[in-house]
């Protein structure tokens, strides 16, 4: 799992771009492989990133798929398979979802 520093280091991450935050993430990750080769590594790092972007941008959009479909740049029938695939339903963005 790809891991922001600690939870006491949050603050001072949250000034960085995410491009930094990322590009510090994986350095992370390589420097605990003990020079083993990764496997993956792209699928790694999508399923790390994209389901939290998507959950963002559903309750951002208030659980509206065509609004947050927009927002991502993809259509929206995209956007119900990923929702389908990361949360096995692709009611995600409202209240409840939260509770």
């Amino acid at each position: 799992m790809l891991e922001v520093e600690n939870p006491t280091s949050i603050e001072a991450e949250l000034d960085k771009s995410l491009s930094t935050i990322v590009t510090s993430a994986l350095e992370r990750y390589f420097s605990h492989l003990d020079g083993a080769e990764p496997i993956d590594l792209y699928k790694i790092v999508i399923g790390e990133f994209e389901p939290p972007l998507l959950e963002a941008i559903m309750y951002y959009a208030k659980g509206n798929q065509v609004r947050a479909a927009k927002l991502l740049g993809m259509s929206r029938g995209t956007l119900r398979k990923k929702l389908t695939q990361y949360f096995n339903t692709t009611h995600v963005g409202t209240d409840a979802d939260r509770q």
